[in-house]
């Protein structure tokens, strides 16, 4: 790395952070934020999702219209309303408003069937003027979902060993017959995919706020007076290098008070509910069995130093590109060529786990543009070697020192530049320009350019 002068990297970083942090509104925004993660598991426990221990209900009027038998022994299972009575009816309506009005503590549940759409429907109304609570209805429903589910199986028969194999998971796995026989160990498609996806939308994430940032200091320097003096004594590498620390600084610790903020959310609102209740909700949104991948903790490692290797390229192609706003205007063409850069490898990365093919895995895997996309996932799920996933690497790191010590040229040669926002073929002319230069200088000789 003696190529890279980075004398100054660590002052440019720490003025950079102090000059960030003295902000208010980046404070006030990053106390919103973990103000926000702290608030979700608790709001989720106080719009629904507190645990019942007892209840109010005396009687509840009900009326089922599915044509299932639904037994009150299935409903006085759970220990909550053990002690209510239950009264089956078949008044309409008006006339179960009528008798929950007129009775103390009392509610009313409508089952009903929909044998076009084929779905269920379960109703539970209380009086405003009885000491019912929201939680106690919703927890009624769900008792009554699960007698319904038990009167569904009674009705087809079915035994306990039956239901359990029919809510157990299902994992399928396609391979080659060579891969079968050398025991090759890979995911199923739909984990692959998944695997992928996730991935490709947290490196997008990364690279959306990396840019965002980038573009803001480049924009920055361009009205400071403090980087003329800077120039004198850092290379324009070590300038542009303590940016892209200071910017990873801004965004993982943004992302870390987030994750904090859920950690501690989740337990004060498992101190409020259930925490099962919770658990579930978590299920419900991500919709995936992890048992599906193979993780430990070493595989923990290889994702950090992908991310950060992604990252590295993502940045320093950001700083490339903002170096080359002189205007806010310009940020709009700067954008475009970033999000291009993020879509290609994103779209990509999406779109070949579905072909199962070996050789496009091998591709993309290598391929600087959508391997930071693609090699992490392909290789956890056991699409490409060891050996390729090692190469790809190589080759990420490669990239980011290159495009690293890109930007740092870029970016001297445009901190004082002032006219519209260049195109690629004359910044690849600017940058041959001040190559010659430095090579003629460095030889004692004078500049052809006259520079």
């Amino acid at each position: 790395m003696k190529s890279l002068d980075l004398r100054g990297t660590g002052t440019v970083f720490r003025y950079t952070v102090q000059q960030h942090y003295k902000n208010r509104s980046v404070l006030i925004f990053l106390l919103l934020l973990f103000l926000g993660a702290l608030a979700v598991f608790p709001i989720r426990a106080l719009i629904g999702g507190q645990s019942v221990t007892e209840t109010k209900i005396k009687q509840v009027y009900f009326r089922n219209e599915t044509g299932f038998v639904i037994e009150a022994e299935d409903i006085k299972k759970d220990a909550v309303f053990a002690g209510v009575e239950i009264i089956d009816t078949k008044d309409d309506d008006a006339e179960l408003a009528k008798t929950i009005a007129s009775e103390e503590n009392a509610a009313a549940s409508v089952m009903t069937i929909d044998r076009e759409k084929m779905c269920f429907d379960i109703r539970t109304n209380y009086s405003a003027a009885s000491e019912i609570g929201n939680a106690e209805a919703e927890a009624l429903n769900q008792v009554l979902r699960q007698a319904l589910h038990q009167a569904l199986l009674r009705a087809q028969s079915v035994t306990a060993e039956q239901e359990t194999l029919l809510h157990s998971a299902v994992y399928s796995q396609v391979a080659k017959v060579s891969d079968y026989l050398r025991d090759a160990e890979e995911t199923g498609t739909d984990t692959h995919v998944f695997a992928n996806l996730v991935y490709c939308y947290l490196i997008i994430l990364l690279n959306t706020l990396a840019m965002s940032y980038v573009f803001q200091q480049c924009m920055e320097e361009k009205v400071s007076k403090l980087v003329e003096s800077l120039l004198v004594s850092v290379s324009p590498t070590a300038l542009i290098l303590g940016k892209l620390l200071a910017v990873t600084l801004f965004i993982f610790f943004g992302l870390g008070l987030v994750v904090l903020g859920l950690f501690i959310s989740f337990q004060i609102g498992s101190q409020m509910t259930d925490p099962q209740i919770l658990t579930d909700m978590i299920k419900g949104v991500i919709q995936v069995d992890f048992s599906a991948l193979h993780i430990s903790g070493g595989t923990i490692a290889l994702f950090l130093l992908c991310i950060l290797l992604a990252y590295a390229i993502a940045a320093s192609f950001s700083a490339i590109v903002g170096s080359c706003c002189s205007r806010t205007e310009d940020t709009q063409h700067a954008s475009l060529a970033v999000v291009l850069f993020i879509m290609i490898g994103y779209l990509v990365g999406t779109i070949v786990p579905m072909f199962e093919n070996d050789a496009a895995y091998n591709i993309v895997s290598l391929f600087p543009l959508t391997s930071i996309f693609s090699a992490f996932p392909n290789y956890v799920c056991g699409k490409i070697t060891v050996g390729v996933f090692t190469v790809g690497l190589l080759i990420q790191a490669a990239t980011a020192y290159f495009l690293i010590k890109t930007a740092g040229r870029v970016y001297r040669m445009m901190i004082f530049y002032r006219s519209a926002f260049p195109k690629p073929k004359q910044v690849i002319r600017m940058l041959r320009e001040e190559r010659a230069a430095a090579k003629y200088a460095a030889a004692g000789k004078e500049d052809p350019h006259g520079k």
